[in-house]
């Protein structure tokens, strides 16, 4: 693998973790405007709610996700081994970063970045990880051996040509031969393929097309947490690539917001399963997109910033934090478990009505598919 690619990897995770890369505001309007409607008598015992779930065969503890984080450097190591040992002490599904690299080198170290996942997290879904311009440069054969190696339940493909075009040396071929690849890989491969974003959002137009090939699970990753616009900027311009850094600024405020791209996958694909990430930092977060249509939530940088920043503890006390503010929700509302929270009443301002009107989406008929 060429240092090119280990630095990229190496400068990715310094400038998470260090810098601010988070979307300005762009979704706390939203979040207010969306609100749960209160249940004075919940008529359940909040000791019997019940979190748990099925995802990729698993009976999770929590519907809750560490989404694609990392991988590819050594200092990823001891990194991903920490958030293993998170995801399988609170029985929740992981992912590893952009396996490229595994595809890409012998080095011993890169390989176990990744593969430390699986020998740490071995009771919960590992979800591994591509991106879809990758598919076109690589042997799909040498891709299903790095899946093997991880052991993973399923890959994620991610799209990501927002951050493409701003980082230095992006590859902006998102030609619709991609889907020929996508197809031939689904093929081959004996584990489901879900589709991403990274930062930007998934919007039902997007939804229909993937679905249409037949893959039945999303990560909207929407516009509200982690901007890998941003992140391109930074390395942009601490290389000299003043037009792109003034670009990636131009669209710092460019996506479709998490709550927003939940409703546009659901209406795009009524039965699919879906995971809202994308800012959903806390456990009201992650139950007010699960009331609006996801089955689950995930979270990237909020945990990777509590273990680089206070290792297992921090990190482990960040998730029983957001479990606990989830089981909150679910007791005020009256949801016993999460299916019943995917269905309880919300107070929708005319503010988003109308934005899902221009859309097409009509409330009351979004409730009855959701509901269905």
């Amino acid at each position: 693998m060429s240092n090119t690619t280990i630095n990229r990897k190496y400068e990715h995770l310094d400038i998470v973790i260090k810098e601010n890369i988070v979307y300005p505001s762009l979704c706390s309007d939203i979040y207010e405007k969306i609100r749960f409607v209160h249940n004075a008598f919940p008529g359940i015992n909040y000791n019997d709610i019940d979190l748990s779930i099925n995802f990729l065969g698993y009976n999770l503890k929590a519907p809750l996700m560490i989404t694609g984080i990392t991988g590819g450097h050594r200092s990823a190591i001891k990194i991903n081994e920490i958030l293993a040992k998170i995801a399988e002490k609170y029985g929740i599904a992981i992912g590893v970063g952009s396996q490229r690299a595994m595809l890409e080198t012998k080095s011993s170290e890169i390989i176990e970045s990744y593969t430390i996942v699986r020998k740490v997290a071995r009771n919960v879904p590992v979800i591994g990880n591509i991106g879809i311009n990758t598919l076109n440069k690589i042997d799909l054969k040498l891709l299903i051996e790095a899946l093997d190696k991880l052991n993973a339940d399923a890959l994620a493909i991610h799209l990501n040509p927002a951050q493409e075009l701003i980082q230095p040396e992006g590859d902006v071929d998102f030609s619709n031969n991609l889907l020929d690849r996508v197809s031939e890989l689904m093929d081959l491969i004996n584990i489901p393929i879900l589709i991403k974003e990274v930062g930007n959002g998934l919007s039902m137009e997007v939804v229909r097309i993937f679905h249409g090939l037949g893959i039945e699970i999303f990560d909207v990753a929407g516009a509200c947490g982690t901007s890998w616009i941003a992140v391109e900027v930074c390395r942009a311009e601490k290389s000299g690539y003043k037009d792109k850094a003034l670009l990636g600024k131009k669209l710092g405020r460019w996506g479709i917001p998490t709550p927003l791209s939940v409703i546009e996958t659901r209406w795009a694909a009524p039965s699919s399963w879906i995971i809202a990430s994308g800012g959903v930092w806390d456990g009201y977060k992650a139950a007010l997109n699960i009331a609006l249509g996801a089955n689950m939530a995930g979270m990237a940088l909020s945990i990777l910033r509590s273990v680089i920043n206070g290792g297992l503890e921090a990190g482990s006390k960040y998730i029983e934090r957001y479990i606990n503010e989830l089981k909150a929700v679910m007791f005020l509302t009256g949801s016993h478990n999460v299916r019943e929270l995917m269905n309880k009443p919300l107070y929708v301002s005319n503010g988003i009505l109308e934005v899902l009107s221009s859309r097409g989406i009509n409330w009351n008929k979004y409730l009855e598919i959701k509901s269905g």
